[in-house]
């Protein structure tokens, strides 16, 4: 499997650098970020420092690491090792001659990549934490606390609300969507009644994600997952993210044993989907979620408070 390192750079207006691949190379034409092969004897951070000066004569700083990916093509087998660069000294620009362009991430999508990038753009179009909402049933008090979240920046929400009736969680549910949607905040609802429509964003429990044959019609869908099996799965189902727990104690979960972070790191290394790290985790654990290989973390009263 040949090892590759690959780096998302992203300049103060939020464009992210792209390179065009070399015609005659494998997968010739296409667009990519940045990266080469790790040689032997060499650590994964001197290949990355190595490659983006060789590529774009910039010298790497600090980097963050984004997410690992496994891909079979049908030439060759691919593992990139995708991190994000913080900081950086010199000016980019192509160094081999290759085209290079700074893009919008909400245009990104017009071109071309291979098909082992398509994870990496997947982790950059999701924030680094998710608000799971806690159960609330006075409605006023519910809004309230959304409202603030939404003006402290949340922009990912999933509606969990086991207490409420269906006709409750309707209405709880379509109020969230309207404020969300002036937001830029997408929902993902959990265990919704038959009767609405979840086209936009859907969350599986992981009973439901067992259950499941096929991939439900929604533009969004994550799953939730507590070990190997249910991962696969969700991978296997080809849902857009995934949460795992749990990694501490929660008082959502006082019967559930915290796992800990060598647990969460060991569980998504073939996982080619963005995870994130759930149970007992606020925003403080967002820098060590990274650092294990999360997307960020998601969490309930940590996030509302």
């Amino acid at each position: 499997m040949l090892h590759v390192v690959v780096a998302v750079i992203q300049n103060k207006n939020g464009k992210i650098l792209i390179t065009q691949r070399n015609a005659e190379k494998h997968q010739g034409g296409k667009w990519e970020f940045p990266g080469g092969k790790v040689e032997q004897g060499e650590s994964v951070q001197q290949a990355l420092a190595r490659e983006i000066d060789e590529e774009l004569g910039i010298q790497i700083e600090s980097v963050t690491p984004l997410i690992q990916i496994h891909h079979h093509y049908t030439e060759l087998s691919v593992f990139l090792d995708v991190f994000t660069i913080n900081t950086w000294q010199g000016e980019a620009y192509g160094k081999e001659g290759q085209p290079m362009r700074w893009v919008d991430l909400n245009k990104i999508h017009y071109y071309t990549f291979p098909v082992a990038n398509q994870p990496i753009l997947q982790a950059l179009s999701l924030p680094d934490s998710c608000l799971i909402t806690p159960e609330i049933t006075d409605e006023v008090e519910f809004r309230q606390g959304v409202l603030r979240c939404l003006d402290q920046g949340i922009t990912l929400i999933q509606l969990r609300a086991k207490t409420l009736a269906p006709s409750a969680y309707i209405k709880r549910a379509t109020w969230l969507i309207k404020q969300c949607h002036a937001y830029k905040t997408s929902v993902l609802l959990n265990s919704p009644p038959s009767q609405l429509d979840c086209s936009q964003g859907l969350h599986l429990t992981s009973s439901q994600l067992l259950a499941a044959i096929s991939r439900p019609n929604t533009n969004l869908l994550s799953a939730a997952c507590h070990n190997r099996s249910e991962l696969l799965k969700a991978q296997q189902l080809a849902v857009d993210f995934i949460f795992l727990s749990p990694i501490k104690a929660t008082t959502s979960h006082p019967e559930a044993i915290g796992k800990g972070w060598q647990w969460f790191a060991d569980h998504i290394k073939e996982i080619n989907i963005p995870v994130y790290a759930l149970g007992g985790l606020g925003a403080n654990d967002i820098k060590i979620a990274k650092q294990n290989g999360a997307q960020g973390v998601a969490a309930i009263s940590q996030l509302w408070q």
